[in-house]
């Protein structure tokens, strides 16, 4: 009878040692680890303008400290850009201000390429087809970590405008204002209730797929 329990014994310590080294060689998960995975950090992750997501930012006013950009012509002071309600899935009209001056017209996304329409800004005559912006960026940078399929936060957003892979204007909304964020089920970043295409990786955010090259 004592060599039937030690055989008994005997095996079972034998299966516990195989799934101790198991576990060791492909990890065991918990409970721990699978919480940690779901919260995730937006951090300057950007986002590609388009019509369906400058819908979060209508009406609002980015600054740049330098006009330049927008055209060899155009003031070397600060400027300001204030997207209008989106007229079609491709179009926005827009709002280039330069204190007392301004520009309207029509953005067309894809990159962004800023048509001018009407103008009293020196250098920036009416009729003017600014040069294809190809970095086109809402960057999203949510105020405290977000869960997977969870609540809505806040985000700070700045935008990117470039060319050539070299990025020449960063402007800014004010300190104050913020944007609606959450991650869907899937991880997908969304803005003011706006679905993107931005993953939003486990445990990062200093990275974003949706951006212009």
């Amino acid at each position: 009878m004592q060599r039937k329990n030690l055989g008994t014994t005997m095996g079972y310590l034998v299966a516990v040692a195989a799934l101790v080294s198991a576990c060791m060689m492909f990890g065991c998960g918990s409970g721990d680890d699978e919480n940690e995975t779901t919260t995730r950090t937006v951090s300057g992750v950007p986002v590609a303008a388009s019509a369906s997501t400058v819908q979060a930012v209508v009406g609002q006013q980015f600054t740049a400290q330098d006009g330049l950009a927008f055209g060899q012509g155009a003031p070397n002071t600060p400027v300001t850009l204030t997207f209008g309600a989106p007229t079609s899935s491709t179009t926005a009209p827009f709002t280039l201000t330069n204190g007392n001056a301004a520009a309207t017209g029509t953005v067309a996304f894809g990159s962004c390429t800023f048509t001018i329409s009407n103008s009293n800004i020196a250098g920036l005559p009416a009729g003017t087809v600014i040069q294809t912006f190809t970095i086109c960026n809402l960057v999203i940078t949510a105020t405290v970590p977000l869960t997977v399929g969870g609540g809505t936060g806040q985000a700070t957003v700045a935008l990117q405008l470039g060319r050539n892979g070299v990025v020449l204007i960063t402007a800014t909304l004010s300190v104050n204002l913020t944007i609606t964020v959450s991650i869907d089920a899937g991880g997908h970043l969304v803005i003011n209730g706006s679905s993107t295409d931005v993953v939003i990786p486990p445990n990062t955010g200093t990275t974003g797929t949706g951006g212009t090259p």
